[in-house]
């Protein structure tokens, strides 16, 4: 049996690194090995893991490690990523990164970012046992290519199975498109919140019979935007709510400008809903249907509405492709080999059952797919957003090798 030690700044229902460490950790225990989590916040969501309210501080967290016995510390997030270093031997250190945007799409805050990131890559990396990435894109993108790639799951979202015949939309109903972000301003823009409305204004001048959806944490002012553009707007839903929601859509669409992992991206193809995104961030390890701009998306709309085969053909590969590559049993198997964590006291088989099966209430029914493409490249934000305003592309272009 092992200790750990995750380290986060937020233990919070809604944040997907939270959600990172609840999946990982729950195996992890359910294996024989011991998990706490040090975190500044957290909720009653995740009261079920060793949450302890600690500081960024290394006299405290050393302080923290040795009374539950930990051998291996694990950040997940600044400011933690940061007392890694001064944590001394024999504790082993890892960080485990998640990405950050790219500073650009934060004009008040970017200096600051980028700050930290480079910090990371000359201070942090370098003094420490190791660094996993989420995806081959994050391990580009902070520039440590002996990083550890170890992909999250998407196996969390009730398992409908793959879409059928009495699935598909065959018309004349609208298609059902929909999109799942959080709503506030403060991610508002790489989060494509203004594109995703931008996509609503476009298919309704195009003519495309379409009934636009969006589910996500926010207020009602947040919601106000989408409102009155005629989007039906899902605020503040429960996992059976989302999971219900993603699997009644026709057409799952990420208007996202970066992404280290696109969760609800998964999570859409996980639940048989086929999905477009661009191509950007890491979207290109996981979707095939990859857009340039907003004229891409429109043209895939259009011809999943017109072709009920294809958008069938479609879901069921988004399926099995998202189903049979993204399991967080595999997460938690490649983290405890490269954590050192060693053998489990219990067999891995026993450790959790898959999530339980829900019917879904359409919203419309149909589906799309899901796969491959590129990387993120940064052209400067001033030039992005013309062009992105101009012709509703979304692409930053590659920003290093």
């Amino acid at each position: 049996m092992a200790t750990i030690l995750f380290l986060a700044s937020r233990m919070q229902f809604g944040f997907g690194v939270s959600l990172v460490i609840d999946e990982v950790s729950r195996r992890l225990i359910a294996q024989g090995h011991r998990v706490t989590v040090g975190c500044e916040h957290h909720d009653a969501a995740y009261g079920h893991l060793d949450c302890r309210v600690v500081p960024p501080d290394p006299e405290r967290v050393r302080a923290l490690a040795a009374e539950v016995g930990a051998k291996i510390v694990c950040a997940h997030t600044t400011p933690f990523f940061e007392v890694l270093p001064h944590l001394a031997p024999p504790l082993k250190r890892w960080a485990w990164e998640h990405g950050d945007p790219t500073p650009d799409f934060f004009p008040s805050g970017r200096e600051e970012r980028a700050r930290i990131a480079e910090n990371k890559r000359l201070h942090v990396y370098p003094a420490i046992d190791g660094v996993i990435a989420i995806s081959h894109f994050i391990a580009s993108d902070i520039r440590w290519p002996d990083a550890v790639v170890i992909a999250n799951g998407a196996d969390h979202v009730a398992d409908f199975g793959s879409k059928g015949l009495q699935d598909v939309n065959p018309g004349p109903a609208p298609l059902g498109v929909g999109t799942l972000m959080r709503l506030g301003v403060g991610e508002g823009f790489y989060k494509g919140r203004d594109l995703f409305l931008d996509l609503v204004d476009a298919a309704r001048a195009d003519g495309l019979d379409a009934a636009f959806h969006v589910m996500g944490r926010g207020t009602a002012e947040d919601a106000a935007p989408f409102r009155e553009r005629g989007v039906e707007v899902h605020l503040n839903a429960s996992d059976e709510e989302r999971s219900r929601y993603l699997r009644a859509l026709d057409v799952f669409f990420s208007p996202s400008l970066w992404e280290g992992c696109n969760l609800p991206l998964l999570e859409a193809q996980a639940t048989g809903t086929a999905s477009i995104a661009f191509d950007t961030g890491a979207h290109p390890e996981m979707t095939p249907l990859l857009a340039e701009d907003i004229g891409d998306v429109l043209t895939l709309l259009r011809a999943m509405a017109r072709d009920p085969g294809l958008l069938l053909n479609h879901s069921v590969d988004a399926y099995r492709f998202v189903r049979g590559t993204y399991r967080w049993d595999d997460t938690a198997r490649s983290a405890a080999e490269s954590l050192g964590l060693g053998s489990p006291v219990r067999a891995e088989t026993t450790a959790l059952a898959p999530p339980a099966a829900i019917d879904a209430v359409p919203l419309r029914g149909s589906t799309l797919v899901g796969r491959a493409g590129r990387v993120l490249v940064d052209q400067g934000m001033g030039a992005f957003v013309s062009r992105a305003r101009r012709s509703l592309a979304y692409r930053l272009g590659r920003r290093r090798p």
